[in-house]
């Protein structure tokens, strides 16, 4: 039997439990478990947004069958679009080249 980690959630992430309980009516543990399970995507897109706001993702996700692994690897197709991106300087410079 393997034993399990007990993820411990900062207060940010303990809002967006409140918020899927308050707002989606998930049961207090349902709604900790929907945010253990999608834990590295809220770490990785960071406290920006309001709790309310992730809640909501959070929800859509798990309704539309999205895991956090899919999440993830959309967020490192966009992260690894934005660093081939030179940016508009670049952009113009080469328009005027062209001229």
């Amino acid at each position: 039997m393997r034993a399990r980690t007990q993820v411990r959630l900062s207060l940010y992430e303990r809002g967006i439990v409140e918020a899927l309980v308050e707002q989606y009516r998930y049961t207090a543990a349902d709604a900790r478990k929907l945010v253990v399970d999608y834990i590295a995507v809220l770490r990785k897109l960071g406290g920006y947004e309001q709790c309310t706001h992730y809640a909501q993702l959070l929800d859509r996700a798990r309704r539309m069958n999205h895991s956090a692994e899919q999440w993830l690897e959309r967020i490192q197709e966009i992260e690894k679009g934005e660093l081939r991106d030179r940016g508009i300087e670049s952009e113009e410079r080469h328009y005027l080249q062209t001229k």
